[in-house]
């Protein structure tokens, strides 16, 4: 009778690839800085093809270069994209190559939790970007009222309705459809600056 073969498991320590993990949702976050979705809500819409690309290496389906090339192709398909950068298709395919790499380090069994790790690592960054930029909008908004109106007493006359300048919302297309008056004249002069400065004022509130 043979004797059974006796193999020790080498444990897998996620504070051993953390830097990797650091360094995976860095590019992918360079990536997406050049990807036209900036602050949605939807976790889909905010990560872009990446969430792809993070499930395409779970599921194994894909090599490297299948898998950036069908990212890519998201990319281009989005109806509010202009094409890639040079800078951006780098970072993307950086992103690939340095995920399949730190797959190829680690057993089967945990790439689930690595991914994850990854998946709202990079989530947690875009969508914290994203907040920065609505309320870097809205402050940009306020300082626009207050050359305006030199006091929340003359907003709240010109609005005819009581606010200060603090709680004022961010510009929105939601938002200005709801103002009436004055309120919606100085929001679409506003709005109309800022897409004349490059900014293309989202839906979220």
């Amino acid at each position: 009778m043979r004797r059974p073969i006796m193999t020790k498991a080498t444990a897998f320590s996620m504070d051993a690839v953390k830097e990797q993990i650091a360094e995976i949702v860095g590019i992918f976050d360079a990536y997406l800085d050049e990807y036209p979705v900036k602050t949605y809500r939807t976790k889909h819409a905010i990560m872009g093809p990446v969430g792809k690309i993070l499930d395409g290496v779970q599921t194994g389906r894909w090599d490297a270069d299948s898998l950036t090339g069908y990212a890519l192709r998201i990319h281009e398909m989005n109806p509010q994209s202009y094409g890639i950068s040079v800078n951006a298709r780098n970072a993307l395919e950086m992103g690939v190559r340095k995920l399949y790499a730190l797959k190829e380090q680690m057993p089967v069994t945990s790439l689930k939790s690595v991914i994850e790790r990854i998946d709202y690592g990079l989530y947690y960054a875009r969508r914290k970007k994203g907040i920065d930029r609505l309320e870097a909008i809205r402050q940009d908004y306020i300082a626009f009222l207050k050359e305006r109106y030199d006091s929340d007493e003359a907003l709240n006359e010109a609005w005819g309705r009581k606010i200060i300048f603090d709680n004022v919302r961010y510009p929105s297309r939601n938002a200005f459809a709801q103002a009436k008056g004055q309120e919606k004249k100085d929001m679409a002069e506003f709005i109309q600056q800022a897409e004349l400065k490059g900014y293309a004022l989202d839906e979220e509130e």
